[in-house]
């Protein structure tokens, strides 16, 4: 807006809400990011990922019919007459939308808002037992964020992030991703644990431990072996 005030420039964004889309109204329902601000003009949001359905559901949503390309909807004669369709992947089934809309109709806006803030609270109780173990540095600020926790080793140890990975996968079965930076800075390795609505408290508790007890037989060991690294979970099909 203060381009548009200032230097005449009509700047459109496109907000990539796929998985704060789903976060963001109920946990910071002040923070402005939507069609609230004047230049965006198109959200895009995933059910999947803390819509509380399975993947196959997602949503772009478009300020006003102007700004929908004219060449993206299709158009079919359908019953005797011509219907107009804008859809990212064509036929697929209808079972996630279902389970989307019961989801809506069942939680409301103050469903949501509690589901999204049992993660966050968990996803607190895991920052602080981390910090306590005295192994990790968390990353990222405390507030205003999805209810994920990205963390790295201190300093000094032997073995790195992915062997954290490997391990948690081979003792106790967690799916605990490690990633290396982008370009110019990939040097830094980093864990992320996404908590879901799917985990509770208990295992809030269960997985801290269980990481904890994986740097502790990491320290006697010593790094996984490249080969052990390819045996670490990676997806639910692996």
């Amino acid at each position: 807006m203060k381009l548009k005030a200032e230097k005449g420039h009509d700047v459109p964004i496109h907000v990539d809400g796929a998985s704060g889309g789903f976060v963001w109204p109920f946990l910071y329902p002040h923070s402005e990011w939507d069609f609230r601000l004047e230049q965006v003009r198109s959200i895009n949001v995933s059910g999947h990922k803390f819509g509380l359905v399975y993947p196959g559901i997602g949503w772009l949503v478009f300020r006003s019919k102007e700004d929908l390309a004219e060449e993206l909807v299709f158009y079919e004669n359908y019953l005797g007459e011509t219907d107009a369709t804008f859809t990212l992947n064509f036929s697929t089934g209808a079972s996630m939308v279902l389970a989307q809309y019961f989801n809506f109709v069942r939680l409301g806006r103050e469903g949501y808002t509690d589901v999204m803030e049992a993660m966050q609270s968990n996803a607190e109780v895991l920052v602080e037992k981390l910090d306590k173990c005295g192994h990790f540095e968390v990353i990222g600020e405390k507030e205003e964020q999805l209810p994920l926790v990205a963390f790295k080793l201190l300093p000094g140890k032997e073995y790195d992030e992915f062997d954290v990975s490997f391990q948690v996968s081979a003792e106790r079965g967690w799916m605990l991703p490690a990633y290396t930076m982008p370009p110019n800075a990939q040097e830094v390795k980093v864990l992320r644990a996404l908590v879901k609505h799917t985990l509770s408290r208990a295992q809030i508790d269960r997985l801290a431990n269980d990481i904890e007890h994986a740097c502790e037989t990491l320290e006697k060991k010593g790094h996984a072996h490249k080969r052990e690294r390819h045996k670490a979970k990676r997806s639910p099909n692996v």
